[in-house]
This record gives C-alpha cells, structure tokens and sequence, in this order.
C-alpha cells in the first residue's frame, strides 16, 4: 500500500508544558535538559515530517533558561510563535533521583509555573482564534490537569471552539494521579476531554489506573471512548503493540520485538508522535499504529527522552516509502 495522493495536513498545534530537568545526586553535580509529554511528540513529529514545522502552544518566562528551551525547540524545526511569555513566572522544574538499586524518583516544581497560568494569559484567546485554521490539535490529560479549575475551564471552552470551527482534536490522557483532587476529579475533566476528542490515544495501563480495574480488555477500553464520542480510538499495548478501533471495525498491530530495553520514558510520546505523522500523510489507522510502534521500539533502546537525531532518521526516510499492511 502506498501513502494517499492527498496533500498532507501540514497545520498540527501540540499544547502543553515543558519544565527544566535536573538529574544526578541531590547537592552534587546534576545534568540540565528540559522535558515533557507534549514537546516530546512535538519533537519527534517535527524529525519524522519537517515540513510540518508543529507549533508549540505553552507559556515560559523571561529568563535565560526560557530561552534556551525555545532555542533548543526551534533548532528541533518547532514553530514557537505561540509560546507565551510571562515576566513574573519561571518554567517549572523536576529533579530525577535514582537510588542504588536504579529506581527512579521525581520531584516536581510547577505551582507556580508560567505554563500552569497560560490560559490568563493575555495572548491565550488570540492564539486560541488563530488555531481555527489549524488541521489538528493534540494535548495531553497532563496539559489539562496542571491547570487551576478556572483554566480548565477556559481551556475546555477554546477547544470545543475549535472544534466547532472544524479543528481536529487528539488526546492522550497520560494520567497521572498527583496531579489530580482524587479519582472523581479526574475522571470528570478528562471526561470532558475526550467528549471533544476526535482521536483519543490512550494507554491500557493508564485507563485501569483511572478506574481501579485490572487488565481490562482493549475493545472494552475503546467502546467506552467511543460512547463518549472518540472517533478514532487507539489503545496502546505496550510490549503487545496496540489496538486500534473506528466505525465498527478494529484491529490488533503487534509489538515490535526488541530484545534490550533501556528506557521507556517517553515511549507513549513517540508512539503519539509517529501516530499523528502517518494520520497526517492520511494514512489507514493500522498504519499509523504500526508508525508508532516502529518509532517506540526505537526510543525504548535509548536512554532519555528524546533520543540522538539519526536514531529517528531511518523512519523519517521510511515515511517517503511503501507501507507493508500484512
């Protein structure tokens, strides 16, 4: 099967927060990058189809440390232009501690963040309004809990504006029980989330988390996303691969096999990422799943987030080529 002739859906807005990272030993020499969920797939989207050129929707300060995030973003082929500034906030900050044994443990600043405020912003609602001309906008359950109540709400309303203006809308709910008031509070916004949802790219783990259930079976995890109205639902497997499910039909993609894991941070990210990359070339959906389990298999056998370049330049050559749907 080849790809499509149509032209590609180049407007893709990714929106969210990235904060400052520190790793290494407490009070001893630590490494600095930056990280998050969103830029994450706004980076590997950006390797796998430069021409999009994603925009990245968040809010950061004035400081140096803003300024070498956007640097970094821009050299990555990211359209900053609607990252807001904020004069008396900061990015927030996260410390990665590893114990003797490996385990990994995290440490979070972000209540007073700039991207906690970004819908106070006085750029938010004209940004909103630019987004109408965009193909699709992607968030996470992240981008929406870091939020006080009255910018979730404001937050809610921008999308289903957008929505109404013909955006479409894709959701991971990535969630992530300390950033929520209890279960019922969580379950309720993101709820509301994906009733606005077009795409919903979930993990099985995640959605057992959310409601106290153990293994739940895939197809049970997709009807419940398609009842809330999700048009294309993808239910992602880890090691297993993913299913996928629309308009009656769904299908199983299996793992990629790998024999070496190293680190599965961001691996949901990257699967995202190369999900969206295949959607956006129009692709089937057993495609585009397949897309993200080669992009995964690939970060997985790194460690990081964001992996060296020419790790992702195979797969970026393989988005000119044939896909094999067998």
């Amino acid at each position: 099967m080849t790809f499509p002739n149509s032209a590609i859906k180049r407007n893709i807005a990714i929106l969210g927060e990235c904060m400052i990272e520190l790793s290494g030993a407490p009070f001893a020499t630590q490494n600095q990058n930056f990280g998050g969920d969103t830029l994450n797939t706004a980076i590997y989207l950006s390797r796998l189809l430069p021409k999009i050129s994603p925009s990245y929707v968040t809010a950061l300060g004035v400081d140096n440390y803003s300024n070498a995030m956007i640097d970094a973003w821009q050299h990555e082929g990211i359209d900053c232009r609607f990252v807001m500034r904020e004069n008396t906030k900061l990015p927030g900050m996260y410390a990665i501690e590893i114990d003797p044994q490996g385990e990994r443990s995290f440490h979070y600043w972000r209540n007073d963040s700039a991207a906690r405020y970004m819908c106070e912003h006085a750029q938010f609602s004209q940004i909103m309004a630019q987004l109408k001309a965009y193909d699709l906008i992607y968030l996470s359950g992240i981008s929406l809990a870091i939020l006080p109540e009255h910018g979730k709400i404001k937050l809610i309303e921008a999308l289903a504006n957008l929505k109404a203006a013909g955006c479409k809308i894709a959701v991971d709910s990535n969630y992530r029980p300390r950033l929520w008031n209890g279960v019922t509070h969580a379950k309720t916004w993101l709820s509301e989330l994906y009733r606005l949802a077009d795409i919903a790219l979930v993990t099985a783990d995640d959605e057992d988390l959310l409601r106290d259930e153990v293994n739940t079976p895939a197809p049970m995890i997709a009807e419940r996303l398609h009842r809330l109205g999700v048009e294309q639902v993808v239910v992602k497997l880890g090691s297993k691969g993913a299913m996928w499910s629309q308009a009656g039909q769904q299908g199983f993609i299996d793992g990629n096999k790998i024999k070496h894991v190293v680190d599965t941070t961001a691996a949901g990210d990257s699967f995202n990422a190369a999900y969206l990359a295949a959607w956006a070339k129009d692709l089937p959906m057993a495609a585009c799943c397949q897309w993200g389990n080669n992009l995964a298999a690939q970060v997985i056998q790194h460690r990081g987030a964001v992996i060296p370049e020419q790790c992702t330049q195979y797969l970026t050559d393989l988005m000119s080529s044939n896909y094999d749907d067998k």
